[in-house]
């Protein structure tokens, strides 16, 4: 709520000093005292996490099926930069942190919307983040287990190339939950848990072959997600990964002039090592 300002203190405080020059110096020690209590707080907030960034390459694996049979397949490598945080307390409630940014070209092998057979590749740019809350045991003396629950975003650039290439963009919400186990300050690295998106936003651009714009609604299905590693000192961990999602066939969209569309059931999965150094 904004305040009436009291003039009468400002004419006051004026009279007591010696001019500009003195309204200069206290507006100055004020912006002081408060840019250096923000640091301290941001400081004070950091403190209690610990942070990981590290370098993830991973192999990629897309599938789409319709009526129980295979339409296509697309696999390759990906690179991506993970930043990861969780709260340090010893046995309490606790947050976790993720962020995530890759991208890479992988091999198309399946056919145009016409039904001819395609091998060709598709591009994929995107990134994720995520919140997670739960609670932390003592497992071992350098080990801490929690049960953690939360929700996430990804948002990925899918770029089919060749002959009739297009371009899609999913948006998938998604809640997940699990077990993780966590090092202090060195040991065990792990997670394992359940992964539902609870809502996904499909653009189709059809531009490049003239065509329409629109949007799609995969449904949900539950997946999995997994990692072990260790680490190894104070600074640097390394870990293996696997993390996955299932969308099942969307709703038809009607383009007009006896036209559909829709999203036939499609799976991801990604397996993948991460190099981290933490801080």
């Amino acid at each position: 709520m904004n305040k009436p300002c009291n003039v009468s203190k400002i004419n006051k405080f004026k009279k007591s000093g010696t001019g500009s020059q003195r309204w200069k110096f206290n507006i100055y020690r004020v912006g002081m005292l408060t840019g250096t209590a923000l640091i301290l707080s941001a400081n004070s907030v950091l403190a209690q996490w610990k942070w990981n960034l590290g370098f993830a390459p991973e192999y990629f694996y897309w599938q789409e099926n319709d009526g129980g049979a295979k339409l296509l397949d697309e696999s390759g490598l990906r690179y991506g930069l993970d930043l990861s945080g969780k709260q340090i307390q010893i046995e309490s409630w606790l947050w976790a942190a993720d962020f995530k940014i890759y991208y890479g070209s992988v091999d198309y092998n399946g056919q145009t919307m016409g039904g001819t057979p395609l091998k060709s590749t598709t591009g994929y740019i995107g990134g994720s983040g995520e919140m997670r809350f739960g609670y932390r045991w003592s497992l071992a003396r350098h080990q801490r287990v929690e049960l953690m629950g939360g929700f996430g975003f990804e948002d990925w650039t899918r770029s089919l190339n060749g002959p009739g290439g297009y371009t899609e963009n999913w948006l998938p919400i998604y809640f997940k939950a699990g077990l993780e186990l966590t090092p202090d300050p060195t040991g065990w690295i792990g997670t394992v848990g359940v992964k539902v998106p609870i809502y996904t936003d499909q653009t189709v651009d059809l531009s490049r072959q003239g065509g329409p714009t629109f949007n799609l609604y995969p449904g949900s299905m539950p997946s999995l997600y997994a990692d072990l590693g260790y680490q190894f000192c104070k600074h640097l961990s390394a870990e293996a990964f696997f993390d996955s999602y299932w969308f099942s066939v969307s709703p038809p969209k009607d383009l007009g002039g006896g036209l559909e569309a829709y999203q036939p059931e499609s799976k991801t999965y990604q397996v993948g090592v991460k190099v981290g150094w933490t801080f």
